[in-house]
């Protein structure tokens, strides 16, 4: 999902795959161009500048996998929260737009 040109991503979009595999940042032409983020299956997470399709500058790190299940909660319940207040930031925007 996001913006597109000429039936290829361009701008800023999120790619999901079924394998686990997720990008989100910056396009052109269909590839990653510009900053972004990606997360593979097995955990590891590559940060930074793209440039057709191939990471720049940037960083890559193996994240570490929550295995207590009252931290993973606590997590959760964190990222659900974010996800309220960036609906709610959304919300205002729109109101404040529409003025």
């Amino acid at each position: 999902m996001g913006e597109w040109k000429n039936d290829k991503r361009s701008g800023f979009g999120v790619s999901e795959r079924s394998n686990g595999m997720k990008y989100e940042g910056e396009w052109l032409n269909n590839k990653r161009h510009g900053y972004g983020c990606t997360i593979f299956p097995d955990g590891t997470k590559e940060e930074g500048k793209y440039k057709n399709n191939m990471l720049a500058r940037g960083i890559r790190k193996q994240l570490i996998p929550l295995k207590n299940a009252k931290t993973k909660q606590k997590v959760d319940r964190a990222i659900e929260g974010a996800i309220r207040a960036a609906a709610i930031a959304r919300t205002k925007v729109e109101i404040a737009v529409s003025r």
